[in-house]
């Protein structure tokens, strides 16, 4: 049984879920924010972040390690050809370091603060921060049904970033229509969307 450390929210542990859900490897989650589950999780990791993943005598506490290693144990993450692997991994870096960086500042103001003193510069500059980031993804999907061919940790990673920011209120454009297509496909496909969502994008899926 993998047991996995995460926090509802954070993309890194919901990435890292949705390729649990796909691999079809039996898992348990572990929430820190209880104190059982924080005691533990703090004996595990010298740096203090989640995820954390425990299987058996292995731990794991980098996300993107955690995706080759669950690929290692599935084969199901990753595409057969040399280049469209490269692609996948390239995408999920690029979601990691790049996709994020405007939402971040956008959900940290909505989470951590009361409406009636939200920045709304700092929103503003978050949403077009995540704007101007997405033509490298509508390149890099173009015509497919997923970033790599087959479904991959590519559109684990990505799927977690565009979950969130639909429930803070950041949505695709519509002049990027195969992203929001893509979207589309994967919560209405079986790929653990909705099981493995966190509360806030489960309430936003109800009004979508």
């Amino acid at each position: 049984m993998i047991k996995l450390y995460d926090k509802q929210e954070c993309p890194f542990c919901w990435k890292v879920r949705l390729a649990l859900h796909h691999c079809g490897l039996e898992y348990t989650t572990l929430d820190i924010s209880d104190p059982g589950n924080e005691a533990a999780w703090k004996t595990l990791t010298p740096f203090g972040t989640v995820p954390v993943m425990q299987a058996g005598d292995i731990v794991i506490d980098q996300s993107g390690i955690m995706l080759e290693f669950l690929e290692d144990r599935s084969h199901r993450l990753l595409p057969a050809d040399e280049a469209s692997r490269v692609k996948a991994r390239t995408l999920t870096y690029y979601s990691d370091n790049v996709i994020g960086r405007g939402l971040k500042e956008v959900v940290f103001e909505k989470r951590e603060n009361p409406e009636d003193e939200w920045d709304l510069e700092r929103i503003e500059g978050g949403r077009r921060q995540f704007e101007e980031d997405l033509p490298y993804l509508a390149d890099a999907l173009g015509d497919g049904p997923y970033f790599a061919g087959d479904y991959s940790m590519a559109d684990c990673a990505l799927a977690a970033r565009f979950g969130i920011a639909g429930a803070y209120g950041v949505a695709v454009p519509e002049r990027h229509a195969n992203l929001r297509a893509w979207l589309d496909r994967v919560i209405e496909g079986d790929h653990g969307f909705r099981e493995s969502a966190p509360p806030v994008v489960v309430e936003w899926l109800k009004s979508r």
